[in-house]
């Protein structure tokens, strides 16, 4: 199954929504606020990095996924080792969207 381009936001906004709706009724407040925190968190930085290379869609989504659910926690496990957790969170998160857009810059230049 092939997921829908990213021209296709309408449609995309729409499942999202649909899917936060079904979680909020069925778990409540804290399942829509775990899974906003694994989409900013754990996806979007991977999906960033990975949205550079040449891939699909879908793999791009799978893979920022198992990327993101690998990378950021140990990251924010080092940075914690040292500092509070909270703010290895934040760090991290603000290192990985940097390598994200220092990447971009890099292919712009080639």
């Amino acid at each position: 199954m092939k997921l829908p381009k990213i021209e296709n936001m309408v449609i995309i906004g729409i499942l999202s929504a649909a899917m936060l709706l079904f979680f909020y009724l069925i778990l409540g407040f804290s399942a829509v606020t775990t899974l906003l925190g694994i989409s900013l968190f754990l996806i979007l930085p991977a999906y960033l990095i990975l949205d550079k290379f040449e891939l699909e869609q879908d793999e791009k989504i799978v893979l920022s996924f198992f990327t993101g659910a690998g990378i950021f926690p140990s990251i924010a496990y080092w940075i914690g080792m040292f500092i509070s957790f909270k703010i290895a969170v934040f760090i991290t998160f603000a290192i990985l969207i940097s390598i994200a857009f220092l990447a971009n810059n890099f292919k712009k230049l080639k």
